[in-house]
């Protein structure tokens, strides 16, 4: 149900934006709404691991489903565009703490075994959630408003909270001892560097001929913080958790990296398909649903396979591929065409993730030291979200340079919905070949394992 509120809403917001930016006069703010929403995520999902051994699952789903709902009636209320992206930013805290606590029980509750069929049965509720949420969006901007689609996901987190308090065990709260919850507090200067460094590169947006000099100092930033996280005693990530030497920091980067190529089409992909196909609201949602529903597709597919772990590996790379595709077509064929080309290129571009997520998640989960399980879970969403507020951030700059703004010609429509993807292509490229590199990393690691447990010689 978690993953099932995180999924709507995310597809529900990307059909009713266009409608809200319309009617409050923020186009030029359009990318800042997926952008304050995944930062504030990315932020409370990277407390989530510590939170949770502090307070237990059930508690931090309570508390996240709270937030999510203040949030999401905030929107539904909002008069302006910056209380609408103030409330986007609080529906993120919820957001991601809800999201993130979800992957940290998994290990919990499931063994090793099942862990790609449970990733798989999550993909399988994005895909559910692909076809309810343009539906509903679109139902509601073409209808009675764009608000009402925020009412609905206030009635949704509410309902979200009462099923956690009513059926969730409460196995994992009793059992979380005094001894094993951590003496630090919350790393609160390290996770406002992570959201000054994202809001940092953001300007670029505003301020095209600083652009660069944003994108260094915010980037720097990054390292910054990655620089004093490594020497923390209450590290954020795991140690050495974005390390190119080990097989989890390999897989958390190339979620990193995908996550942050994929972002501009579920931000600028409504809007370009209205504006210039004539697609209505609800046409326009099913068009961005489809990468989804193909997500979740090749997802279910990929879960029926043999449970091989060494062959399996092979779909990492092949997925990673898959998508970097997907989004080559969307850039070519999102202004001009033909739909055909472009519902294949967004079907390619989902069906990519879905092949590679659930095995590269339970590579990155199972791999390193025990005591760091529930950081590497909870590692996995927040490098994903962190992608998906670093993404329209970027995105953001060629737009903004090339001059995207309420009355575009087509022919600025044209080149943005070009090269807020061909931005990324050296980025999927790079992923594609880390992915790769991640396969030797793993069999090397095997070889180990077999080693060590092997009988001693009589």
């Amino acid at each position: 149900m978690g993953v099932a509120l995180y999924a709507l809403n995310s597809l529900i917001t990307s059909t009713l934006l266009p409608s809200a930016v319309d009617d409050l006069n923020g186009l030029e703010f359009i990318n800042w709404s997926a952008l304050l929403y995944t930062t504030a995520a990315m932020i409370a999902s990277l407390s989530a691991g510590t939170t949770k051994t502090r307070i237990g699952g059930r508690a931090i789903m309570t508390i996240g489903g709270s937030v999510f709902a203040v949030g999401s009636l905030l929107i539904s209320l909002s008069p302006s565009m910056e209380l609408f992206l103030f409330s986007r930013a609080v529906q993120g805290i919820g957001g991601g703490l809800v999201l993130a606590s979800c992957y940290t029980v998994i290990a919990d509750l499931f063994p090793r075994h099942l862990w790609p069929t449970v990733f798989a049965m999550e993909s399988a509720v994005w895909g559910i959630a692909s076809v309810g949420g343009p539906l509903a969006g679109g139902i509601f901007a073409q209808t009675v408003g764009w608000r009402a689609g925020f009412y609905i996901m206030t009635a949704c987190a509410i309902l979200f909270i009462i099923l956690i308090r009513s059926s969730f065990p409460k196995k994992e709260e009793i059992e979380t001892s005094k001894d094993s919850k951590p003496k630090s507090p919350l790393p609160f200067f390290r996770l406002g560097l992570l959201g000054s460094a994202v809001l940092i590169i953001a300007m670029g947006n505003r301020e095209p001929e600083y652009a660069v000099a944003f994108l260094i100092v915010g980037l720097s930033l990054l390292g910054y913080l990655l620089y004093r996280d490594k020497r923390s005693a209450s590290s954020l990530l795991p140690k050495r958790g974005l390390s190119l030497f080990t097989v989890a920091g390999t897989g958390i980067t190339v979620i990193f990296l995908a996550m942050v190529s994929s972002i501009s089409f579920m931000v600028y992909g409504p809007y370009i398909l209205q504006k210039t196909h004539g697609f209505s609201p609800l046409s326009a949602g099913f068009m961005v649903a489809l990468e989804s529903i193909s997500w979740s597709l090749a997802a279910m597919a990929c879960a029926k396979l043999p449970q091989n772990n060494n062959w399996r590996l092979y779909l990492i790379p092949t997925g990673v591929f898959t998508a970097f595709l997907g989004f080559y077509g969307i850039a070519h064929f999102l202004y001009g065409g033909p739909l055909w080309s472009l519902s294949i290129a967004i079907f390619l571009a989902g069906a990519g993730f879905g092949i590679f997520w659930a095995d590269l998640s339970s590579v990155i989960i199972e791999s390193g030291p025990s005591d760091e399980q529930d950081k590497r879970s909870g590692a996995i969403p927040t490098l994903q979200m962190c992608g998906g507020a670093l993404g329209p951030a970027i995105a953001g700059i060629p737009a903004a340079i090339i001059g995207f703004s309420e009355g575009a010609s087509p022919e600025i429509i044209e080149q943005t919905s070009y090269w807020v993807h061909a931005i990324f292509f050296p980025v999927l490229i790079l992923a594609t070949l880390l992915s790769i590199y991640l396969i030797k990393l793993k069999n090397k690691d095997t070889q180990k394992d077999l080693l060590s447990t092997a009988p001693e010689p009589l």
